[in-house]
């Protein structure tokens, strides 16, 4: 990377480094004079009640609101701007670090299920959506850009997919808009319900992974209901990732799939060009969660249990990957765009995550036992 690309995505990656410290604290690097505020909460007994046991307020949703509050009230500067672009990338690398979670036998057992499930999901919430937006006379690019959104893993499925039907602009923003809207909620509302329905957090990893649409918002509601230790790390988070990537590596067929159904709408010249925008999104972070997990399998990062040196490294560094790039991504949730969603969109992907997220609660409740 070039140093002045390096100078010109700094700014930017520092404002969400310290979003991400006010959150979390500075113990993880030797400043423990910032507890963060977390554990500001968590130590006076109406605050804990409060805001951790009832709300699960913990430093990964502070951030992603501390970072809504600075992107909305104050706006994202312009020289942040570059570095803030860079939280989805921070994401990835957190989700590479997370393979040190897993061993073969368990990405066997765990993804043996997901994928039944997750295939099962992709094709209701495929058919409701097309369905449902062309009830309510949505174009049929929109529509189809919106079902890859609902089905699949959210914006990541939206930008991929929009090339490959022609979606026209305001397609792709107003879907886009729609899938945040749902999942800004879900963001306070499934460690809720899970808390009250009484879900182990390996249902609740499952629940979150098959019924929030956004890759992002997933992990953030993971480790919101279950925060889990070094030591212990959460098996929410460890069973819902398994289930959202399942669903990121079928997002290359289900562009293709979208991009021939929605072929059928064009003559001529107006040809759809499947291969814009698919290979260019294909998940290649999976790769590296995939390496990961190899070597943790072999022993080369060390004992697992109790962690080894560099294992307990690893999971500092992807509790830190995903504090900074959710607190960006929380900067780039702009509330003035959900509001200019368009209603058409916004009622189809509404009723779609809503279909969504109680389907896969009623599944979990009926067939998920409570331990992996």
């Amino acid at each position: 990377m070039k140093v002045s690309v390096l100078i010109k995505i700094f700014p930017g990656i520092f404002l969400m480094f310290l979003i991400a410290f006010l959150a979390r604290g500075g113990s993880d690097l030797g400043l423990p004079w910032w507890p963060g505020l977390e554990n500001l909460l968590a130590a006076g007994p109406v605050t804990r009640r409060v805001f951790i046991d009832i709300l699960h307020l913990n430093h990964i949703l502070i951030s992603i609101i501390l970072g809504m509050l600075v992107g909305n009230l104050l706006g994202i500067p312009r020289w942040a701007e570059a570095g803030i672009r860079t939280s989805s990338l921070f994401i990835k690398i957190g989700v590479i670090f997370l393979g040190s979670l897993y061993s073969i036998t368990d990405v066997a057992r765990l993804g043996s299920t997901a994928v039944i499930i997750i295939v099962g999901f992709i094709i209701v919430m495929l058919v409701f959506t097309v369905w449902l937006g062309r009830k309510v006379g949505m174009d049929p690019a929109g529509a189809t850009t919106l079902a890859a959104g609902t089905a699949v893993c959210g914006v990541s499925a939206i930008l991929a997919t929009a090339p490959a039907v022609r979606a026209k602009n305001t397609d792709v923003v107003y879907s886009i808009a729609t899938i945040l809207f749902f999942g800004l909620i879900s963001l306070f509302v499934f460690p809720v319900v899970g808390t009250l329905v009484g879900l182990s957090p390996h249902q609740f990893g499952v629940w979150a992974g098959t019924g929030i649409m956004n890759s992002g918002q997933v992990l953030a509601v993971c480790l919101t209901y279950d925060p889990g230790t070094v030591s212990h790390p959460s098996v929410s988070l460890k069973t819902g990732e398994i289930y959202n990537l399942t669903r990121v590596i079928f997002l290359p067929f289900v562009v293709l799939f979208l991009a021939l159904f929605a072929s059928r709408y064009y003559t001529g010249e107006e040809e759809v060009n499947i291969n814009t925008g698919l290979w260019s999104r294909f998940p290649v972070f999976v790769l590296g969660f995939l390496a990961m997990v190899l070597l943790t399998s072999f022993g080369f990062l060390g004992p697992t249990s109790p962690p080894s040196r560099e294992l307990t490294i690893i999971r500092h560094l992807y509790s830190w990957f995903f504090a900074v790039g959710l607190a960006g991504q929380g900067m780039r949730l702009s509330l003035v765009e959900l509001r200019r969603a368009g209603s058409k969109p916004l009622l189809v992907g509404t009723a779609a995550a809503f279909l969504k997220a109680l389907l896969a609660l009623i599944v979990v409740i009926l067939f998920v036992p409570r331990d992996p």
